[in-house]
């Protein structure tokens, strides 16, 4: 429900409590999102219907945006949502906008709840209006809880996504003419995401330091989503691979189960992020049992430690500009190149420790973070509520 008196809202809450509970709407989750997108935010909301499904809830998905490149999704969409919960996949800065869309109807006497990624220290201001949208908020990790919870007027809680890679398309390597017989490192990231963040360039440089442009016997993966969007930005990391025969850029758009047996069939994923609010991609490639090289630092740490991956030391740095979101005074993490390369060739001739890292990164995650345990999460979460 919409409330302009954040004071008022919160004093009144077990009173409101009543209220939903009493609605006849029936009890279930209307999911909000761009579900139908191949970024990281549908994915997100494809999960929480997962763990919804998993955990014997009822619940209906409504797109909030029709542009479609995801084809594996068996998705229902609804035209009218009934249920008793709102949970919203949408980004603080656009909930205004989804507002208008919706209208203040779909927010009437339903207990609303924004799902939010965020991945810096200090949440922005100029963020803070959306909680007028939402009655609580739901944060992926322990470190987007700790940004989030300092500025909300609203209870923050801890509800991770699940994990679970059910859609690996049978393509191999020739599809995306990469090499059969070396070892493959992997990184991605979506240019809609900002590049300064996802440090795809310190991958790179990382790879050069470890390895020679005539070393036959491995290989770069780089895969860029959306990489028509800044041509200027994608030719400048390319030209930065020049000479080096052994760094492959994918830059076409997949469906999410290519994207999926490009993962498994790459032996292992690095991301030198700067910051991450979850770490979805480096969840998933531990949940296949392909090792993660990681910076040391966000959201990730909720899932990465030395027995199941390889984190990468960093130094705390001021951002110095704004970047997006991203303002100047904000701190992120740059990685040690140097131990990333040092992991690289690790991997590579101690096969002993690449089957320890492999096999527990995959018990970690699918312990962790199953569709069964996160449905559970969730639905003692809104039974504590009596939503349910």
């Amino acid at each position: 429900m919409v409330r302009n008196d954040t004071n008022k809202k919160l004093g009144g809450l077990s009173f409101e409590l009543e209220w939903y509970c009493e609605k006849k709407e029936e009890k279930g989750v209307n999911l909000v999102t761009c579900y139908k997108k191949e970024t990281g935010l549908g994915e997100a909301c494809r999960l929480t219907a997962k763990a919804l499904k998993t955990g014997g809830i009822n619940y209906s998905l409504k797109n909030s945006d029709e542009w479609r490149n995801e084809l594996s999704w068996v998705y229902r969409d609804a035209d009218e949502s009934t249920y008793n919960v709102n949970i919203f996949h949408v980004n603080p800065d656009h909930f205004e906008g989804v507002y208008n869309w919706l209208g203040r109807s779909f927010w009437d006497k339903r207990y609303s709840i924004g799902y939010w990624y965020w991945e810096l220290p200090d949440f922005p201001d100029e963020w803070t209006k959306a909680f007028e949208y939402v009655d609580e908020v739901w944060a992926a990790s322990e470190f987007t809880l700790n940004s989030i919870k300092v500025k909300s007027p609203v209870p923050v809680k801890l509800i991770p996504p699940c994990i679970k890679v059910d859609s690996i398309s049978r393509i191999c390597r020739k599809d995306f003419n990469l090499p059969e017989n070396r070892f493959l490192f992997l990184t991605m990231y979506d240019s809609w995401s900002f590049k300064d963040r996802k440090n795809p360039q310190g991958t790179i440089e990382a790879f050069k330091d470890a390895f020679s442009p005539k070393d036959t016997s491995v290989g770069l993966v780089i895969k860029i989503n959306n990489s028509d969007s800044k041509p200027d930005e994608i030719n400048k990391l390319t030209e930065s691979a020049k000479g080096y025969n052994n760094i492959y850029f994918i830059k076409k758009k997949l469906e999410r189960s290519d994207v999926n047996a490009l993962i498994n069939m790459c032996d292992c994923f690095v991301s030198l992020h700067r910051s991450e609010g979850f770490g979805l991609v480096l969840a998933e490639a531990m949940y296949l049992g392909i090792p993660v090289i990681g910076t040391n630092w966000s959201g990730n740490k909720d899932f990465m430690n030395y027995d199941n991956s390889c984190p990468v030391d960093y130094e705390l740095v001021k951002l110095g500009k704004d970047i997006g979101p991203y303002k100047a005074y904000q701190i992120w993490a740059e990685a040690d190149r140097d131990q990333c390369a040092y992991y690289m060739k690790e991997l590579i001739s101690n096969k002993d420790y690449y089957d320890k890292i492999a096999q527990n990164g995959k018990k970690t995650i699918r312990r962790l973070y199953s569709p069964q345990r996160i449905g559970k999460m969730i639905r003692e979460r809104l039974e504590s509520l009596r939503l349910l």
